[in-house]
């Protein structure tokens, strides 16, 4: 027969039982949100290291801190000690030193982060703002972020100058990006036309953090690619701009040309054609690379094959093979 004194425990373990269930829906509405989708809390707890408890898509991640850039947004140009500090983390990370990395980017407010790449499943190291490293804006200073890829020894970069500015290059640097292992992507962190007289336009300005972050992964001697937009109607008949800069033509060069023609697309060979003004001679990355002899190539795209998806997919995989031979060793 039960009694009284038996059923205390049962009550008792229903009322614990009952407790942990709100406990666990009051967690859930923190972390979710009241309308079911992620909050900014969740989704901070969603990078905060390797632990993290979700992957990040890093197409909407970028996409997220891009989405705020426009002309005349907010760009504060850096000093030398700021750009020497960020190119030293970012070098500090290259080189697995996260301890020593963390330092140099907290003396100027930056952090490194980590998390497991949605798409490809990859760990991918962050060094971004720490005012806007949650993803909430555009930040305020301007001076953009890095994604290294932890999966590989860093072998090219892809440089992203002109983001939402050059529409959708920050996505084809995502795409290609993930393509490829062994990738760091450098995204400027402004439109081109946010600064006064043109401080935040960094393709043209050696004062900059992308410029210093570029030029400390070249002169560790990693071939880059930059990704830029024009206009289809300045130069009729051609879909692209393949360059070398101010360097000499080698390999990559001709590849991605030809890569591109075989996908369908007409490609100026900008070392023994006129392309008008798209040859990036002024390039000041491209400048540097060409001084240290290391390969670099300059790609201007038409807005189809930045902005259509699936073409924009057919010239991250032309991007790829060139990469792939650079991390071959063949420039």
């Amino acid at each position: 027969m039960e009694t009284r004194g038996s059923r205390r425990p049962l009550l008792l373990s229903a009322a614990v039982l009952l407790v942990l269930a709100a406990l666990a829906a009051v967690l859930t509405l923190a972390v979710r949100g009241s309308d079911g989708r992620p909050s900014a809390a969740g989704a901070a707890a969603g990078r905060s290291g390797p632990t993290g408890p979700a992957p990040v898509d890093l197409a909407a991640l970028v996409d997220g801190y891009t989405a705020g850039f426009t002309p005349g947004g907010p760009y504060t140009a850096p000093d030398a000690g700021q750009r020497r500090a960020i190119a030293d983390g970012v070098l500090g990370a290259l080189d697995g030193q996260a301890e020593q990395a963390g330092r140099s980017l907290a003396r100027v407010g930056y952090r490194l982060t980590e998390f497991t790449e949605a798409a490809t499943g990859r760990r991918v190291a962050e060094i971004a703002d720490g005012a806007d490293a949650d993803g909430t804006d555009a930040g305020s200073r301007g001076w953009g972020r890095v994604y290294l890829d932890l999966s590989a020894r860093a072998g090219w970069s892809v440089q992203v100058p002109h983001p939402v500015s050059d529409a959708r290059t920050e996505a084809l640097g995502v795409d290609l990006f993930r393509a490829e292992p062994g990738g760091v992507l450098v995204l400027a962190g402004a439109h081109r036309r946010a600064g006064a007289d043109g401080a935040s336009d960094v393709a043209h300005r050696a004062d900059t953090v992308f410029a210093a972050v570029v030029e400390a992964l070249t002169g560790r001697g990693l071939p880059g690619t930059q990704v830029h937009g024009f206009d289809e109607g300045s130069l009729p008949g051609q879909d692209a701009v393949v360059s070398s800069g101010a360097g000499q033509p080698g390999p990559a060069a001709e590849l991605t040309a030809t890569g591109l023609g075989r996908a369908g697309y007409a490609a100026c060979r900008a070392w023994r054609e006129k392309c008008g003004q798209l040859g990036g001679t002024t390039n000041v990355e491209g400048r540097f690379a060409a001084g240290l002899g290391v390969p670099w190539l300059h790609v201007e795209l038409g807005n189809g094959l930045r902005t259509e998806p699936a073409r924009r997919a057919e010239v991250a995989g032309v991007l790829a093979q060139t990469v792939r031979g650079w991390a071959a060793g063949r420039s």
